[in-house]
């Protein structure tokens, strides 16, 4: 074999590549959304902060400072009974050698009536970016999520299938 056969055609190099990285992402998503894989991100799936943040907003999380005092007035995402509450944070104390947090909703009238330890926040919002995080509430029911995946690998078929076709009348 010549060296120059050895060597792929760099549309299909490129499409290689596209399939690996959507491979790669859409197993990410579905890892993140089945709660396996932690990540940077959550959705807004109530009404207790609106009107700061919409049911259905994407947030964008960053890192909890240091100074955990500083995040007061700041609205957090942190774990209550492996469930993602996102909160604005209106008190924080220290308790022996750990701080708590006391949240409430914007729209709530009375605050969260239980206190959280700092460990538990994943971040604090940095960004919100409404209707994207509709996608997410919607694919985190199992029969939509494996809907969702069959259209996808249907669809990928089917577009692989149409470019063998079309490459196959431009050989030679």
């Amino acid at each position: 074999m010549r060296r120059d056969e050895a060597c792929m055609d760099p549309d299909k190099a490129l499409g290689v590549v596209g399939y690996v990285v959507l491979t790669v992402v859409l197993v990410y998503l579905v890892l993140s959304v089945m709660g396996i894989v932690k990540i940077p991100w959550a959705t807004v799936g109530g009404f207790s902060m609106e009107p700061t943040l919409e049911a259905g907003t994407l947030v964008v999380l960053c890192p909890v400072p240091s100074n955990v005092t500083s995040l007061l007035g700041h609205v957090v995402v942190y774990d209550h009974y492996g469930e993602y509450i996102i909160h604005r944070v209106i008190g924080v104390y220290p308790s022996g050698d750990t701080y708590y947090i006391v949240t409430k909703g914007d729209a709530n009238q009375v605050a969260d009536p239980w206190e959280t330890p700092v460990n538990q926040i994943y971040g604090a919002v940095c960004l919100g970016v409404q209707y994207i995080g509709l996608i997410t509430l919607t694919l985190r029911k199992p029969p939509t999520l494996i809907l969702a995946i069959v259209v996808l690998l249907v669809l990928w078929l089917v577009l692989d299938e149409a470019e063998k076709r079309v490459n196959s009348r431009d050989a030679p």
